[in-house]
């Protein structure tokens, strides 16, 4: 075995992450790991990864136990490396800059050999199916670029695990199909590969075994093809989950409720919204579907106030917004949830209740005085609510899983009591359960007469949650379907047509 770990525990503060975990990796396996949120998944890999340090058990490397001083040098020296969710990358370095990072660079004379550089790197992309652009600064590459980057940097440096942490979460789906042939050819060449994801149907599809955590204890490990995703799901949750349930959550009556948000012609001052146009009305859920690069984070930013608008109008429940903010927004009753929450909804080092009531804060101060126990109160009732797994509203925030941080998120959002919710793939890394958790919550908010623009780059997901469908492509809104026996590829011939359109005026200029 290349990897082994016995009797693996890890606490913080007498609470256990992982407990007894007995898990195994074999030289050129693509292995799955799979578990809700707070299950022990990332703790696992930190460990791993020489971040955590672990509290008792055994890890042994080819049959070698790993040595006493153990972080991240050691990790990476026994040809271990971890692909985070979030790029650890320099923007303004090239590709090629980023890929020798860390490692000497050979010379002659003195001299940088860039060339000699540039030559190893392409020959160890072409070994692994990658085209890349070596001259390219990250911060003109897209997810999927960035993320190659970071598999051949750990790839030139003798990799035999590669860990990556929910690898597809921001990619397309052809950006996906991408990064699997890359993950085949990794094996096909003898590196071991822990996949660990919520995408279920990726682990189906790619992984030959796959190991399932459930509070940080092992659950099952099993070959892949001789399980089920259902049965995934069950042995997850600890409780039989019907697939497709939300489906049977009746739609909305699109003719109903009153226009909460109208949007006219808006467009940003960097141009990437142009003349976008729709109206949000209250007691549904109005999703957003587009291509990568569509402008649907952007026209969410402009609504908030965070992105710069040159042109258009903004109207809630009939009164004109002349130049929103996120704070005017927060006061007209406006919640966003956006995409990236690990870099701008939560902040890691505040605690749980902090997190909960940073927008809140004036609410629990009178006459100059904060009331803590009206805070901590608020935050309690929220954990309960929204069953966040956590120590306490003491807890750091960096200490929760992904989904739970989620979860923190949205509990901020319903303490300003918004009547318009602009989401922005709220679902995104988080697990079954928790995701079914989140559509309930919003399919409630809309219940009550709120209003609800959700962005989503899974498809299925919207058909399953959202009452209509709003198609955006080149900043601009082109159809809105009714989700009433809508199909994918009604949605995408929308989506490839509008692209088309676009390439042809932009011809004819």
């Amino acid at each position: 075995m290349l990897l082994e770990a016995r009797k693996l525990d890890k606490s913080f503060n007498g609470v256990y992450a992982l407990k007894g975990l007995d898990l195994s990796l074999k030289e050129g396996e693509i292995h799955g790991l799979v578990g809700e949120n707070g299950a022990g998944k990332s703790t696992f890999i930190k460990i791993l990864g020489g971040v955590y340090t672990k509290s008792s058990g055994e890890l042994t490397w080819n049959g070698v136990p790993f040595p006493a001083e153990f972080g991240p040098v050691q990790s990476r020296e026994l040809g271990i490396n971890i692909i985070f969710q979030d790029h650890v990358l320099i923007p303004a370095f090239s590709a090629l800059e980023n890929i020798w990072l860390g490692r000497p660079y050979p010379r002659k004379n003195g001299l940088i050999q860039w060339k000699e550089m540039e030559k190893a790197a392409l020959e160890k992309a072409t070994e692994l199916g990658i085209c890349l652009d070596l001259k390219k600064s990250i911060s003109q590459m897209n997810p999927a670029q960035k993320k190659c980057v970071e598999i051949l940097r750990a790839m030139m440096s003798d990799c035999k695990l590669m860990i990556l942490d929910e690898p597809t979460a921001s990619l397309s789906d052809k950006e996906a199909n991408l990064l699997f042939s890359i993950i085949k050819n990794l094996k096909a060449n003898g590196t071991a590969v822990l996949y660990v994801t919520h995408r279920l149907e990726e682990i189906m599809a790619l992984t030959d075994r796959v190991t399932v955590l459930r509070n940080g204890e092992l659950v099952s490990t099993c070959d892949t093809g001789a399980t089920s995703q259902k049965e995934l799901v069950r042995l997850m949750s600890g409780n039989e989950v019907e697939s497709g349930s939300e489906m049977e959550i009746p739609r909305a009556n699109i003719h109903s409720g009153t226009p909460a948000l109208t949007i006219s012609h808006l467009s940003s001052a960097d141009h990437i919204v142009k003349d976008a146009s729709i109206t949000v009305h209250t007691g549904r859920i109005t999703g957003m579907f587009g291509l990568c690069g569509s402008g649907r984070t952007e026209f969410l930013e402009c609504i908030y106030g965070i992105r710069r608008i040159s042109g258009g109008t903004i109207e809630i429940s009939g009164k004109m917004v002349k130049k929103p903010s996120p704070v005017d927004s927060i006061k007209k009753g406006i919640a966003f949830i956006c995409e990236d929450r690990r870099r701008k909804a939560v902040i890691p080092s505040f605690t749980v209740e902090e997190n909960m009531n940073l927008s809140f804060i004036d609410h629990y101060s009178k006459k100059g005085i904060f009331s803590m126990g009206a805070a901590v109160s608020a935050a309690n009732g929220m954990i309960n609510a929204l069953k966040i797994r956590c120590t306490g509203t003491s807890q750091p925030a960096c200490e929760l899983s992904g989904g739970n941080q989620q979860k923190v998120v949205f509990a901020k959002a319903l303490l300003t009591s918004p009547s318009i919710w602009l989401c922005d793939e709220p679902t995104q890394a988080v697990d079954v359960a928790t995701r079914q958790q989140i559509h309930s919550l919003l399919r409630t908010q809309a219940s009550e007469n709120k209003a609800v623009l959700y962005v989503s780059s899974d498809l299925t997901e919207l058909l399953e949650v959202a009452d209509e469908i709003a198609v955006m492509a080149s900043g601009k809104i082109r159809k809105i379907f009714p989700n009433k026996n809508l199909k994918p590829a009604d949605i995408l011939s929308c989506c490839y047509e509008a692209e088309r359109e676009e390439v042809h005026e932009d011809e004819s200029i």
